[in-house]
């Protein structure tokens, strides 16, 4: 899904223009937005990938969520106290910056182009929802072992197979679980001796 499904290239310029959208190269490790429970924005991933990063007041990371590709993020989905969202580049990234209030506002003409991004860009955000929904299920397990398993199983219901390439490093994928790396890397150990799993650098397979 794209948000500029169905959209003209000649009105996809005008849509541009009319939204007042600002277009940003960002390298590898920039910051494309600080402090985002502070802005009303909206951020369109064109090229490239991008790590939505929360810090709390103690100074302690944790990852959000990354963004590939066509991914959108709404600033509103999240209102967290004490904390701070910030959007990080993984790599060389082209990115599209909306505020929310020309996203949401129609033009005064009417134009069936800008209805037609804004019914695209809600289906992108309701499935980002579904995707918050399913890590509130991981990050609810007890141990690290459940967590994993969870995760897994998620993944592996998303591809349609019991074997995948993670979509994430091993880094990402502890600090999206919320766990220690080093604790992580032991269980993941674990299961592999308890024939649960196979690791293959980064291809799982789940043998259960």
């Amino acid at each position: 899904m794209n948000a500029f499904n169905n959209i003209k290239e000649k009105d996809l310029n005008e849509l541009l223009k009319c939204l007042h959208a600002i277009h940003l190269n960002i390298k590898k490790g920039g910051t494309i937005i600080s402090n985002l429970s502070n802005t009303d924005t909206i951020c369109i991933i064109i090229d490239g990938s991008a790590n939505v990063i929360r810090i709390d007041y103690n100074g302690n990371k944790s990852l959000i969520e990354t963004l590939h590709k066509d991914d959108v993020f709404e600033s509103k989905m999240f209102n967290l106290n004490n904390s701070e969202l910030s959007i990080v580049a993984n790599e060389d990234t082209k990115v599209i910056i909306i505020e929310y209030d020309k996203f949401i506002n129609r033009c005064k003409n009417n134009c069936p182009y800008h209805n037609q991004f804004i019914d695209n860009t809600l289906s992108i955000i309701l499935n980002k929802l579904n995707d918050n929904y399913e890590r509130i299920q991981i990050l609810t397990k007890k141990t690290i072992r459940e967590k994993l398993r969870e995760y897994f199983k998620i993944v592996s219901n998303k591809r349609g197979s019991k074997r995948f390439r993670l979509p994430m490093n091993y880094s990402d994928l502890a600090n999206y679980i919320s766990v220690d790396r080093s604790a992580m890397m032991r269980e993941l150990k674990y299961l592999k001796e308890d024939n649960l799993i196979e690791v293959e650098n980064r291809i799982i397979t789940i043998k259960y």
